[in-house]
């Protein structure tokens, strides 16, 4: 793909705004990818269990070794090739929706902690530039952790950073928040229903520049590795922050454009 081109955010030193972005990062993945490091009492819940009595909350709705009715169900659907509804009867089934409320309640806690109210402005912005720096991994080094991870560790060689590596991992997101909304909707839950636009929108925006900036897939035609890309996506990561319908219709086309090459007619 060439060589990438140089960060557009300076690489240190870190500065107060970084940090924080930094923690909430760091605070999802001591959950989940690095429990056992972190957090060794949850035996792997919150990520695909421990391999032995635990078998984690993942497992249920995302792939791993294999591809759950869930995932299916949503990629179908994302490629237009099945009816919304079949997702939505996949993560309804009693031990779906479960692992995906629970997942959903620390996500949710840990956003009101490093965050706050999605309904807010600042919010958003602020939510959406640490979703940029992550997706172009220009957040600073995560040296303590990267010091506790062997070098056997298949984690290794990302421990080291703040970003997705896994392009298929943006999409594993989106599911999710997508099958919270469809268990719980925007007039039950309008708090929570802003957070899930803002992720999505985040997801619409920060995977686009992921691809773009470090050429892991192909994204739009139109989306670069400059500037005006980068501000052309925080415009619309604004919109599609209070459009979750909009935000979400985004990550299905980057989808099928992830799985299929190239953009629609």
């Amino acid at each position: 793909m060439g060589t990438a081109p140089s960060a557009p955010f300076p690489a240190a030193p870190a500065s107060p705004q970084d940090l924080r972005y930094v923690a909430w990062f760091h605070e999802l993945d001591a959950w989940t990818e690095y429990w056992d490091v972190y957090h060794p009492e949850t035996k792997g819940r919150f990520y695909f269990g421990d391999g032995e009595g635990e078998t984690g909350l993942l497992g249920a709705f995302l792939p791993r070794t294999g591809y759950p009715p869930p995932w299916t169900a949503w990629s179908r659907w994302a490629l237009k090739a099945a009816p919304a509804e079949d997702f939505r009867a996949e993560v309804r089934k009693r031990e779906v929706a479960d692992a995906v409320m629970e997942v959903d309640a620390l996500v949710g806690g840990l956003f009101a902690k490093h965050f706050g109210d999605a309904a807010e402005p600042a919010v958003r912005e602020d939510y959406l530039e640490a979703t940029f720096r992550f997706a172009l991994d220009v957040l600073p080094a995560a040296t303590e952790r990267e010091a506790r991870i062997a070098e056997d560790d298949w984690r290794k060689r990302t421990a080291g950073r703040h970003t997705l590596d896994g392009d298929l991992m943006w999409f594993a997101w989106a599911l999710h928040t997508e099958a919270v909304e469809a268990l719980v909707g925007r007039g039950r839950d309008r708090a929570g229903h802003a957070r899930r636009a803002l992720t999505l929108a985040g997801i619409a925006a920060g995977c686009p520049a992921n691809f773009a900036w470090r050429g892991h897939r192909r994204t739009r035609a139109e989306y670069r590795p400059d500037e005006e890309t980068l501000a052309r996506l925080r415009a619309r990561s604004l919109d599609w922050a209070l459009d979750y319908e909009g935000a979400a219709a985004e990550v299905h086309a980057l989808y099928r454009i992830r799985e299929w090459g190239e953009e629609e007619a």
